[in-house]
């Protein structure tokens, strides 16, 4: 995704044309930020919107950083807007503050346990299955590469409570993706 400046410029002179054709630079882009962290299509076209305005409406600080390239640029402005509408919903705040769970395994996911012939869209339909908060800091800290510090600072919830519910993405994918383990081999035994 590299947008020509002559249609970042022309965005910027409230070209609706320019916009649209922009919008659809973007738009593969964006929703597949929005799909890892909303189950719902609903949810996820919602937030591209919204994510889009923000592109439009901050286009010209963009282009006063010519070192920054276009698409983590969009990719900050998408995971920020994301963590925004989480905050605004108060949804975390529905979720229990444990403790008691600060000494579990740390490492990230294991490619050994996940090299079964499992496609981007299996993958992507387990992480979709769990649980709001444990989908949202899975996504933070193994896809986006957040840290549990920064992850707790976005979401307001403490460093213990990120690992404890990334902790819980990893138990509950685990259990997902060899259940995906299953019926693929059994897929491949009946054909």
């Amino acid at each position: 995704m590299n947008p020509s400046n002559q249609l970042l410029n022309d965005c910027l002179k409230d070209n609706r044309k320019a916009h649209y054709e922009l919008y659809k630079v973007c738009f593969p882009f964006i929703l597949s930020v929005c799909r890892r962290y909303y189950r719902n299509k609903e949810e996820s076209m919602a937030t591209l919107n919204l994510v889009f305005l923000k592109i439009i409406q901050n286009l010209s600080s963009y282009l006063k950083k010519d070192h920054i390239p276009f698409e983590l640029w969009v990719r900050k402005i998408c995971i920020n807007t994301i963590i925004d509408e989480f905050r605004r919903h108060h949804t975390y705040k529905k979720l229990i503050e444990t403790s008691g769970f600060e000494n579990h395994d740390e490492h990230r996911f294991s490619d050994e346990k996940t090299e079964h012939h499992l496609d981007r869209e299996e993958i992507l339909l387990a992480i979709n299955q769990l649980p709001e908060m444990n989908r949202t800091v899975f996504n933070l800290y193994v896809i986006d590469g957040y840290k549990h510090d920064e992850i707790a600072g976005l979401l307001g919830i403490s460093p213990s409570t990120s690992k404890v519910h990334l902790f819980r993405a990893r138990k509950i994918l685990q259990g997902l993706i060899e259940e995906l383990k299953k019926k693929n081999s059994i897929k491949s035994i009946l054909s």
